[in-house]
């Protein structure tokens, strides 16, 4: 588990800048979680770069753990500021791995859209042996420069940021059901990694998320906006799940023309939420490749406001529900 130590608190960096495009609205209105994502995940190369950790010469960076809790939704034309620096981690090999706090703020406002912890390290291509960060950077004195403590509101409300539970295929596949539960993360999923979105050396690159791979449209399937599915419940409002928190933690990166596999339940479940977990596997070999968890609130769409999942719903969860696996 990450653990803060006593370090003077610094300015969190602005790292990167942006405007909210009209494309990357999703079903529910508002900006998708998927480009929430593509902001920190380049606010955090900006920052390795600083300190010197850059891919190449058969280098390559790797978000290992990505936490997310959002706070406010975001809609087209907002401006956005992605701000950074580096957790000072008691818990951890410091050669091994850097560990970063990253919120993205809307300036007009001055709140904050969402807070990120990120666990990243560099990886030798050719073998895929994580490297002594210590001995790749140049700019070791920038560190403290960047110390920063988590503020109590980008910490896990939910969410647990221990090492997951690893499980077989085998394993989920003799007790997950056939039937998904209406909406979030339930249910299978598979599809296949292109070329295109492959490294020099067949491999699913780094900044390509294994979850756009698996929601990517397949053949015959229309290329709509992103995230949940939009329902409505007895009374005739429209409602689905907006993301409070997620994870997600990655082991292994995929080789082109694979097939991405994907099984989820949810794990936990109160009156307006629920916690829902999908594990991702290459399908030939079984090999677990990472774990995405995620919390989500049923929302009243035109209301905007949360409201008890629908019976039929909590019903469904209750039935598939696999807290064993939490």
């Amino acid at each position: 588990m990450m653990t803060n130590i006593e370090l003077p608190m610094t300015e969190l960096k602005v790292l990167h800048e942006s405007t909210v495009q009209p494309e990357e609205i999703d079903a529910l209105g508002h900006m998708n979680v998927r480009y929430y994502m593509t902001r920190v995940a380049q606010a955090n190369r900006a920052m390795l770069a600083e300190l010197g950790i850059q891919d190449g010469s058969g280098k390559a960076i790797r978000r290992l753990d990505t936490y997310t809790r959002f706070h406010r939704e975001q809609f087209a034309g907002a401006t956005l500021l992605t701000l950074g620096g580096l957790i000072a981690d008691a818990g951890s090999d410091e050669s091994q791995a850097i560990n970063g706090y990253f919120e993205i703020r809307n300036p007009d406002n001055n709140q904050v859209a969402a807070s990120f912890i990120l666990r990243s390290c560099l990886i030798d291509v050719s073998n895929q042996q994580v490297l002594d960060i210590n001995a790749t950077s140049a700019k070791t004195d920038l560190t403290r420069e960047y110390s920063v403590r988590v503020p109590e509101y980008g910490m896990p409300r939910s969410l647990s940021l221990n090492d997951p539970a690893r499980i077989s295929l085998e394993e989920l596949e003799a007790v997950v059901g056939d039937d998904p539960t209406p909406g979030m993360m339930s249910g299978r999923r598979k599809n296949v990694v292109y070329a295109d979105d492959c490294d020099s050396d067949g491999r699913l690159r780094e900044e390509v998320d294994l979850m756009f791979v698996l929601h990517r449209p397949t053949t015959g399937e229309e290329n709509e906006p992103g995230g949940p599915p939009v329902m409505r419940d007895s009374e005739g409002r429209r409602y689905s799940w907006a993301m409070i928190e997620t994870r997600n933690v990655v082991w292994h990166r995929p080789m082109a023309g694979e097939i991405v596999l994907s099984i989820g339940a949810d794990i936990a479940n109160g009156e307006k939420w629920r916690q829902s977990r999908r594990w991702m596997f290459a399908e030939e070999t079984g090999l677990l490749l990472g774990i995405s968890d995620s919390v989500g609130l049923c929302i009243d769409l035109d209301a905007r406001r949360s409201i008890p999942m629908p019976f039929d719903v909590i019903e469904a969860i209750e039935r598939s529900s696999l807290p064993q696996f939490a």
